[in-house]
C-alpha cells in the first residue's frame, strides 16, 4: 500500500498546446525541500503534511465540530485513536483532507470534505484504559489524490523510529502554553522520543485507570520536550518520522492517545502503531486478504 501511495507523489502535466510535438511530462507533487526538521516551526507548510486529516462531529445545530485528528492511510481510510469514535455528540460524521487552516479558504489548501461511514475500533481498546487506543473510519467516496491529500506510510520494519530519536507530532490545537485558544492553523512540533522507563516513572502510580500497568513500550510511544511539548492537541494526530525508502513519505510511528499540558516535562503518549499493523491490514483492506486467502 505505502508504494502505491509514494505513486501519488507524482501527476502528470500536460505542456501547452502551442508547444507542438510535446508530451505529457511526470511532474513531483513533493512540497518539502529538505527530509530535515526545522527545529521551532509552529505552523505547518501548504503540502508539508498532505496525510493530515480533521475528523468532525456534528452538533445540534448542525455545525461541524473538529475535536480530533487523523491520518489517511489510502484514498478511503483513517487512522486514529479510538477515544475518537464518540462525543457528547455521539460518532464522528465527518473527514476533512487537504487542509491547513480550518476557518480559512485563503490558506493555499484543497479541502476534501467527506462522510464516514464506517468506524472500527480496536477490539481490545476498554475505556477508561487507554491501552489500544487505535481505530479505523473509512470514507464514502475515496480522496482524490492532490498535493495536498495523499497518504501516509505505515512502519513495517524495528526499530520503528528515527536513530536521531526524533520525531514530529501535527495537529489543531495549542503547542504553546502562551495560546488562550485552539488554533485553527495545522501546526507541527518536533519531539524527543522518550524512553519506556523514563516515561514510565511519569505515569505508573496507584490509581491510575488509565495505565493500570504503566507505559507498555511494545505498545506505546512517549514522546515530548519541556517547552516543545504537543500540548493539547487534537487526539489522534500522527506522531511522524521519514519514510526511508519512498521519497516525500512519512511513517506513522505513533497516534496522539494521551496529551499533557502545556510546558509540563511529562510527555505525551502515543499509540504504537507497529504493533497494530496486522490488525489494521485486516480492516482497512478485508478484500485483499479475502482475496489471497481465496487464491
Amino acid at each position: 500500500e505505502c508504494a502505491e501511495s509514494a505513486e501519488a507523489v507524482f501527476g502528470i502535466a500536460i505542456p501547452p498546446t502551442l508547444l507542438l510535438g510535446q508530451r505529457p511530462v511526470n511532474i513531483s507533487r513533493c512540497a518539502l525541500s529538505t527530509r530535515k526538521w526545522i527545529v521551532g516551526s509552529r505552523k505547518a507548510q501548504p503540502k508539508e503534511f498532505p496525510h493530515m486529516t480533521a475528523i468532525g462531529f456534528q452538533n445540534t445545530e448542525n455545525e461541524i465540530l473538529w475535536l480530533c485528528a487523523g491520518s489517511l492511510i489510502s484514498d478511503r481510510v483513517i487512522l486514529t485513536v479510538a477515544h475518537c469514535t464518540d462525543s457528547n455528540w455521539g460518532a464522528p460524521k465527518w473527514a476533512r483532507v487537504g487542509d491547513l487552516n480550518l476557518a480559512q479558504t485563503n490558506d493555499d489548501a484543497r479541502p476534501q470534505t467527506i462522510k464516514i461511514v464506517e468506524i472500527i475500533s480496536h477490539p481490545d481498546y476498554k475505556q477508561p484504559s487507554v491501552y489500544h487506543d487505535i481505530a479505523i473510519m473509512k470514507l464514502e467516496t475515496p480522496v482524490t489524490y492532490t498535493a495536498w491529500a495523499r497518504p501516509a506510510c505505515l512502519p513495517v520494519d524495528l526499530p520503528d523510529i528515527d536513530n536521531d530519536g526524533k520525531a514530529v507530532a501535527t495537529g489543531w490545537g495549542r503547542f504553546d502554553w502562551t495560546d488562550d485558544k485552539y488554533s485553527d492553523d495545522l501546526l507541527k512540533v518536533m519531539l524527543s522520543l522518550v524512553p519506556q522507563q523514563s516515561c514510565n516513572e511519569s505515569f505508573f502510580e496507584d490509581g491510575n485507570t488509565q495505565l493500570k500497568r504503566g507505559i507498555v513500550d511494545e505498545w506505546q510511544i512517549c514522546a515530548g520536550e519541556e517547552g516543545r511539548d504537543a500540548c493539547e492537541v487534537n487526539s489522534g494526530g500522527p506522531l511522524t518520522v521519514f519514510n526511508t525508502n519512498h521519497d516525500c513519505m512519512y511513517n506513522i510511528i505513533g497516534i496522539a492517545s494521551i496529551g499533557r499540558l502545556c510546558g509540563s516535562i511529562i510527555p505525551g503518549v502515543y499509540t504504537r502503531v507497529y504493533h497494530y499493523i496486522p490488525w489494521i491490514e485486516r480492516v482497512a483492506w478485508p478484500e485483499y486478504f479475502k482475496n489471497n486467502q481465496d487464491t
